[in-house]
This record gives structure tokens, sequence and C-alpha cells, in this order.
């Protein structure tokens, strides 16, 4: 993602339909947000979930599989070999410890934080994968690409957040915050660190014509300044799918201005 603007409307214009069409290919992978299916979260007993093969659990070592604890022994494959034996498929130090399958289904397990872990089910035959036709947007307007000036937050400068999972906690990088104008008052918004600084937030025609909320990628020039193109503000992942953990926006990144340009609120959501 990228929020540096071009210098004229028509290049602009452009621009802004090749980032559409890459969004609306990267949702249309098989494997991506709209075929997730659920969100398991795991205890320290081992349990069967729905039609999940095997008996899962999670404790201070990482999360494991049993795979010969229900009658779908063998019907899982890491790394594309038959899954035998008890497994730890995921460890806080090392994250996922392969390409964990049940037939074309990807589990996905998931740490957030200390306390919470699960697995994720993505389903390539999700109905909300073969009936997507492309995200709603609004029309490119060149009057939604706004100069503004980036203020960085002192190194080391951390958040604490919520999550549309309610038992999740986030805590992000600080990168600073934008300062600009519109329709003659002052705005001011904290952007998150990373290797790719963004902006979540939430304007007045979220719940209705968009999202709960929307994400915002900038690209802080070295002089300080930068440019806002809110025609490239994106759904975060949780805006297509129930099985999302995305964190909430800032307390103060809340525009009091419908922003009625980039991604729409999803079809059917």
């Amino acid at each position: 993602m990228t929020s540096t603007a071009p210098t004229d409307d028509l290049t602009a214009a452009d621009g802004w339909r090749a980032w559409a069409a890459a969004r609306d290919a990267e949702l249309a992978d098989p494997h991506g947000w709209l075929s997730l299916t659920a969100l398991h979260w795991l205890t320290g007993t081992p349990a069967a979930y729905d039609d999940l093969p095997g008996l899962w659990w999670a404790d201070a070592a990482g999360i494991h599989v049993d795979p010969a604890g229900t009658s779908a022994a063998g019907a899982l494959t890491l790394d594309g070999a038959p899954l035998a034996a008890t497994t730890v498929v995921w460890t806080a130090a090392g994250g996922a410890a392969g390409d964990l399958r049940a037939g074309d289904r990807v589990l996905e397990p998931v740490g957030r934080g200390p306390l919470n872990h699960g697995v994720r089910v993505r389903d390539p035959h999700a109905p909300a994968v073969t009936a997507f036709a492309g995200i709603p947007r609004f029309d490119h307007d060149p009057a939604w690409v706004l100069a503004a000036t980036f203020e960085p937050a002192d190194p080391g400068t951390v958040e604490e957040t919520g999550s549309v999972a309610g038992r999740v906690r986030h805590r992000r990088d600080v990168a600073g915050h934008v300062r600009f104008t519109h329709a003659g008052a002052e705005h001011v918004l904290q952007v998150a660190g990373g290797a790719q600084p963004t902006i979540w937030f939430r304007d007045a025609s979220n719940g209705g014509e968009t999202a709960a909320f929307r994400v915002l990628a900038v690209d802080p020039r070295p002089d300080g300044s930068v440019v806002l193109d809110l025609n490239r503000a994106e759904n975060a992942p949780c805006a297509f799918s129930d099985h999302g953990t995305c964190p909430l926006p800032p307390a103060g990144n809340t525009l009091p201005f419908p922003v009625r340009a980039g991604e729409r609120r999803p079809t059917g959501r």
C-alpha cells in the first residue's frame, strides 16, 4: 500500500485504478481473507472443533494437535506430508511450523499474546470467495488528496489498543502523527509504525456507506511533508470476515466528517 500521490489528476486516477485492481486480486486469493470460515480459540485441554481433524490444545510450549484423536486420523498434512503423531504446530518464538492443511483447507495457528491461542480455517470454497466480484469503491476524487505534515514520535513509543476480537489486546509502535486541514478545521491523526506506516481511522461515514473503520498507508518524506490520498483508504481485513483480530483505531483517530473516498462497506457485510 502507498499513499504517495502523483502530480497530475490523470496519472493519479490511473494509479488508483491499478491499486484497486491489485486489491481485488488480493481479495480473490483462494486462501485470502474471504476464505476465513472459523477461528477456534484453544484451551489447555485437548478438544475437537467442528469438522477439523484431530484434537487441539495450547500451553506454554505452543499449539499442539493430535491427528489420531478423532476418526479423521491421517487427514492432516504439514508441508505436504501426512501428520501421524502429536505435533507442536506453532510456538511463540518460531511461529507456525509449516503449511498445515486439512485437504485443501489451510489451518492457520495464531497467537495473540500469552493467553490467546487459536486455529483459523481458510477454505477456498467459502461462499465469500466464490461470490466475490470486487470491492465496492467511491469514484476517484482529486479533492480527497490532502497535503499534511508528519510529526515523528519519540523512539520506542508504543500504544495498547483493543481489538475487534474482544479478548485480544494489541501493542503497536507509534510512528508519529499527521496534521492536516479540511474544510477550514485542523485535524491530527496517529500513525502506526512498522515497515509501512499506516493510519487506522474512523469517520462519519462508518457503519453505513463504509465499514466500521478503515486503514490508510502513508509515506512521510524527509522534509516532514506527507500526502493523504484518501482515495486509497482500505477496509481492514476484519471488514470482510468475522474471524479477524484487527486492532481498533486509536481513540483520537476519529474524523468528524464523512470520508466518501476509498473503499466502501463490503457487499453483504
